[in-house]
């Protein structure tokens, strides 16, 4: 299972790790490592003790479903392959559009 962390290093030294998508997991620790490592162990002893995270799709019609791949975005700048190819997604498009509205 891998979880999203946000850590964040506070003026006094201290990292704040937090769980992205569980509510009021927050841990606080003197060293970066010693923060991921007491989320970890947070997380290993819930999933243990029963605790599951899961996406449920409930199947409505209409409704749209977030992208997963956001994250994925900027991937490539500097890779100019991956911009002659979305370069060439364009052009498709573009085509595709002006034989849709003929």
């Amino acid at each position: 299972m891998i979880v999203d962390i946000e850590l964040t290093r506070r003026a006094d030294g201290y990292y704040v790790a937090r769980a992205l998508h569980i509510p009021n997991m927050v841990i606080e620790a003197e060293s970066r490592d010693a923060a991921l490592e007491q989320m970890r162990a947070t997380l290993v002893s819930r999933r243990q003790a029963g605790v599951e995270l899961v996406q449920l799709d409930i199947g409505d019609e209409g409704e749209t479903v977030p992208a997963t791949w956001p994250r994925h975005a900027g991937t490539f700048p500097d890779d100019e392959a991956y911009r002659e190819m979305l370069d060439e997604v364009e052009r498709q498009r573009h085509v595709l559009d002006q034989n849709a509205a003929a």
